[in-house]
């Protein structure tokens, strides 16, 4: 699954909860493809996932099209700073050169996508854009909806390279060996801390929590010294509870996080699973820790208020978390930003923590140039530059290695030390396929209803052990309903 790196500016309506009001099926997904412009007579043209990358994919087309600029429309989430960076970047594009035009649609959050492009390949009055950001955990739910030319096929023809992408950011998006999208807004979850109340309780602001252990340490010495009501908030995110199976090098699913197989049950009742819910239990029945919505972001803000100094949340806020700090309403507030705490005290070898955000996926379309023009648009947002200038205007991490040395970002990185957290994290994560992250198309009922709903048990004074029971239990039936569904 993929972080939550909802926009803390957005109302409760762009919070993404669209996305787990009904179940989709393949059906849903296809009815409406022929209408789309998706037939049989494009098999040439857009291989199955088997295929992907032998299938000859028309490159150059929009260059030779007789009609420029030829038209393409992209949908995506951002809102705020990262809508005003991407709104830049496109327009950018569309000077640079004479043979592509692209138009942005906005749909708010990752949920209104889903339903919108559900909406339109079930023949509904919208049509399908051109290329779609499609948010990392629903990675199955398309590739099922056989509506999207997989990346490989692109790469191939193109002879284009990724030694300059870092490893993991590309990894996520290759399921059963075929590379689906190209990585763009990537994020992960980070540790945010008022270092000004750190030091009021007696602890070094530059040491900041590393493991459970220095969490709840933390927490106790910022609740016993008076500091705050609280000594962090945890957020009800099943993101936070993959992650720290991540950190540990334990799979959230079997058939290796779904990577080499459908998965068909969850993994996360062992030990480490077991470990991590007695501990979120114990800092909230302790009154260590408060819990959060996962709708809205009153744990960020409870950093502000003085209520609770620490939490963890996406990078992804981190450039609009800045700018809220910079209008002067949280004087006292001086930012901190740490890698997520381990879920344990010794790091596992194989542990490390997987990309969170979204993906470039170019949509099957009966026009060759239409095709090439969203593949050369997409090469234009991964660029090293375009990755700087992104990375630097909205707190995602750049996907190329380069992009680091290059205006703006490097000035960036050189004011702003915090911006560079979430990416040396996921640089330094190795390779596996705990570290990929899980792929299911039950994802939307699995997360934010399965797993979160156990975690609210929790907040209320759930046993650990009845809560984990309940998630895996619900887990597993939303996984067995996708599956039969497909």
């Amino acid at each position: 699954m993929s972080d939550n790196d909802r926009d803390p500016t957005a109302t409760a309506g762009d919070s993404g909860l669209s996305l787990v009001q009904r179940p989709f099926s393949r059906r849903d997904l296809l009815l409406g493809a022929g209408a789309a412009g998706i037939g049989a007579g494009l098999t040439l043209l857009v291989p199955s996932a088997a295929g992907a990358a032998s299938a000859k994919f028309p490159l150059g087309a929009s260059k030779k099209s007789k009609s420029k600029p030829v038209p393409i429309t992209m949908w995506h989430s951002m809102t705020s700073a990262n809508l005003a960076t991407l709104t830049a970047l496109t327009n950018t594009f569309n000077a640079s050169q004479s043979d592509v035009h692209v138009s942005l649609v906005a749909q708010t959050s990752y949920g209104d996508t889903l339903t919108a492009y559900t909406t339109a390949l079930s023949g509904g009055t919208s049509k399908l854009p051109d290329v779609v950001q499609w948010e990392n955990e629903l990675i199955q739910i398309l590739i099922d909806s056989q509506s999207v030319v997989p990346a490989a096929s692109a790469i191939e023809a193109d002879h284009y390279s990724f030694s300059d992408f870092v490893p993991s950011m590309v990894d996520y998006f290759k399921v059963d060996g075929t590379q689906w999208a190209m990585p763009f807004n990537i994020s992960s979850q980070v540790l945010y801390y008022d270092q000004n109340a750190l030091s009021k309780a007696g602890l070094d602001p530059t040491n900041p929590p590393a493991n459970f252990t220095d969490l709840r340490t933390a927490a106790q010495k910022i609740v016993s010294s008076g500091t705050a009501k609280y000594g962090m908030s945890l957020k009800i995110d099943y993101t936070n509870l993959e992650l720290w199976m991540a950190l540990g090098g334990q799979t959230f699913l079997n058939k290796n996080n779904g990577r080499s197989g459908r998965a068909t049950a969850v993994t996360f009742n062992d030990a480490l699973g077991k470990s991590i819910f007695n501990w979120w239990g114990g800092m909230l029945s302790g009154n260590l820790a408060q819990s959060t919505s996962f709708t809205a972001f009153d744990n960020l803000l409870a950093i502000g208020s003085g209520i609770a100094p620490i939490t963890i949340d996406t990078s992804a806020a981190l450039g609009t978390i800045i700018q809220v700090l910079s209008g002067g309403q949280y004087p006292d507030v001086k930012l901190g930003v740490a890698p997520l705490p381990l879920p344990t005290v010794k790091r596992s070898k194989k542990g490390g923590a997987f990309v969170g955000g979204a993906g470039l996926y170019m949509v099957k379309k009966p026009t060759p140039a239409t095709v090439d023009a969203s593949w050369q648009f997409m090469k234009f947002l991964a660029s090293p530059q375009s990755q700087a200038t992104w990375a630097a205007g909205t707190g995602y991490v750049p996907i190329r290695k380069s992009s680091l040395t290059m205006a703006p970002l490097a000035a960036t990185l050189a004011a702003q030390p915090g911006f560079k957290v979430a990416y040396e994290q996921l640089l330094a994560s190795p390779i596996n396929p705990a570290t990929a992250g899980s792929v299911t198309g039950a994802a939307p009922q699995m997360g934010p209803v399965a797993i979160n709903d156990a975690l609210s048990t929790l907040a209320t004074g759930g046993s650990p052990s009845s809560a984990l029971a309940q998630a895996v239990q619900n887990a597993n039936a939303a996984i067995s309903s996708y599956n039969e569904r497909v």
